[in-house]
């Protein structure tokens, strides 16, 4: 196990902004550890409101849906929010054939997520 970070987050008022440093998301291994990086945050109260931007991420496995419906159990427990932005059309995709995409929600870019989130 390593304690190199797969995250990248910044706050942008008050809304927690979490980026992928890596274009997959594919493998057991780097599933379990961004998983275990994402589920950190999950309790804690500075992050509640949060943006997965998925701007960099060309390719993700169905474990990694998985992990997403959790997290947003897991946010939807503590009255957090969770919407993803920047999604690929292809990734998109993926979404729309689980029927995920009524489950989330979606933003084409990172200001008009921080911008939904902010107004709740």
């Amino acid at each position: 196990m390593t304690d190199e970070t797969h995250l990248i987050l910044t706050k942008k008022d008050g809304v927690t902004i979490i980026g992928f440093k890596d274009p997959t998301i594919l493998d057991a291994y780097h599933v379990h550890e961004v998983s275990k990086q994402l589920f950190g945050l999950v309790g804690k109260d500075e992050y509640r409101l949060l943006v997965l931007d998925f701007s960099t991420i060309k390719m993700l496995s169905s474990q990694t849906l998985s992990v997403l419906l959790k997290m947003r159990q897991e946010l939807d427990a503590v009255d957090g929010r969770m919407v993803l932005s920047g999604i690929d059309p292809g990734l998109y995709r993926v979404f729309k054939i689980t029927n995920l995409q009524s489950i989330f929600e979606f933003f084409s870019d990172i200001d008009s997520a921080v911008e939904y989130l902010k107004s709740l």
